[in-house]
């Protein structure tokens, strides 16, 4: 099922003041796999308090089909995903990804409230991007450019506790 109205065309690169937004895919895999495993115990934590993602010890070729899905998910419009760039392209900042929000309870809340969920990892390298930065930036770019009334960053904007109740809990 698509993420986005079929005229709505999600845009493959992004450019900011600090950072631009590319497509990930397998064209990143050489720099995404040395983020990924250098960032490892901190990513974990960006996808839920339960999440194992990514094993200590990932390979390159599991990461790979890891981009080749996202970049396929992007393809087919059922989810986004983007690694963020310096300026220049030779800075891997991290990544973000926009999902849809998946859930077997029916009239599930979040579902109700949130169109989409983002998450956003950044690496710890030689200049790290600010996170609160980085989350306001796109947040920005996703209220102004794409057709979602609201999105959810759980872990960021609620807490884990919060998202992850089966009611909503009002704070």
């Amino acid at each position: 099922m698509l993420l986005v109205p079929a005229d709505f065309y999600p845009p493959r690169q992004v450019c900011f003041a600090d950072f631009q937004l590319d497509v990930l895919g397998p064209d990143h895999a050489q720099a995404d796999h040395q983020a990924v495993q250098a960032n490892a115990d901190a990513i974990r934590h960006v996808f839920g308090p339960d999440n194992h993602w990514p094993p200590a010890d990932i390979g390159f070729k599991e990461n790979l089909a890891d981009l080749q899905r996202h970049f396929d998910e992007f393809e087919q419009g059922v989810a986004f995903a983007y690694c963020l760039l310096s300026p220049d392209k030779q800075g891997y900042l991290g990544c973000l990804y926009i999902k849809p929000i998946k859930s077997r309870q029916e009239n599930d809340w979040r579902k109700l409230r949130f169109q989409a969920q983002a998450f956003l990892w950044l690496s710890a390298g030689d200049k790290p991007l600010p996170a609160d930065q980085a989350v306001t930036t796109v947040q920005n770019w996703l209220a102004q450019d794409w057709p979602f009334a609201a999105v959810a960053w759980p872990g960021r904007e609620m807490s884990w506790d919060a998202w992850l109740a089966t009611e909503p809990i009002t704070p």
